[in-house]
């Protein structure tokens, strides 16, 4: 992960970098369609607490949720990569939640969405 003039790069499983821009808790961040990673200092770089798709649309409290309970684990930070292309912002987040081994990943909506699409 790197980070400069709010842009970063986080590596998935896969190794693809995808770049990121740093959103401001108080931005309208929940209203951008795509990969938001929540992330807490650790060093010089980021531990990622939570990895979702989010598709933008307005009054998505999930959204929200999702934002208070990785502040929960120490979040302070929002990252967002744009996206409107449903089917790739949940294969990049998939990847990302893979290769960037989150605090908060057993029983996420990733997971969740992976078991519905299976049955």
């Amino acid at each position: 992960m790197t980070l400069s003039n709010g842009v970063a790069n986080f590596c998935g499983a896969n190794g693809a970098s995808y770049r990121f821009e740093r959103m401001g808790a108080e931005a309208d961040w929940a209203k951008v369609p795509g990969v938001v990673l929540f992330a807490a200092p650790e060093g010089k770089g980021w531990r990622v607490i939570r990895v979702a798709d989010q598709g933008g649309t307005e009054g998505d409290v999930a959204t929200f949720w999702r934002w208070r309970e990785a502040r929960r684990y120490g979040a302070t930070a929002i990252f967002i990569r744009r996206n409107t292309d449903i089917t790739a912002r949940r294969r990049e987040a998939a990847d990302l939640a893979a290769g960037l081994d989150p605090v908060f990943a057993s029983g996420s909506e990733l997971a969740l969405e992976d078991m519905a699409i299976a049955a």
